[in-house]
């Protein structure tokens, strides 16, 4: 099993991203990131999602994917030469001065930042590709992070988008 990352450029009207999640629900597939919002195209959105599965479950998927009206151009990124990146934001407890200090050292060393700062806690950020948040993520599990959340990878290849349907 791969993780794959798919870029869609689809219509931007009520229930596209019901639909386009329901054929992953019918084929027994999990969505692990989704990010969707207008684009540079009038009426249309971009979709990045990702999923894991294998190369046949890909093509499949693909070629339905290719067969929804709303769906204009469907993209697979996984192995193109693009920028992905991914935004995390960390709740962690720093009642005490000292893992205050010692918490945004990590952070900083790390490639984030604080962004709040709380009485007791602080508001870590982190934006890179998913394994660097992933990293990331880990350096703070002796903090335990009392709240986690990320924006979903979002992806933009250099190669030319000239094919419709790739």
């Amino acid at each position: 099993m791969q993780d794959y990352i798919i870029s869609m450029l689809v219509e931007n009207q009520p229930g596209v991203l019901a639909r386009i999640a329901g054929m992953f629900t019918r084929r027994d597939m999990n969505i692990t990131s989704l990010t969707v919002s207008p684009c540079e195209k009038e009426g249309k959105s971009r979709m990045t999602l990702t999923f894991r599965g294998d190369e046949r479950g890909l093509e499949s998927t693909l070629k339905q994917l290719n067969r929804l009206i709303e769906v204009v151009k469907v993209r697979n990124l996984s192995f193109e030469r693009a920028v992905y990146r991914d935004l995390c934001l960390v709740k962690v407890a720093t009642a005490d001065a000292s893992v205050r200090q010692e918490v945004i050292g990590l952070a900083e060393a790390a490639g984030g930042k604080a962004v709040g700062v709380g009485v007791d806690h602080l508001i870590l950020e982190r934006v890179g590709s998913p394994t660097k948040i992933d990293n990331f993520i880990s350096i703070f599990d002796k903090f335990e992070a009392e709240e986690l959340v990320r924006s979903g990878v979002i992806a933009l290849s250099f190669e030319d988008e000239s094919d419709e349907r790739k």
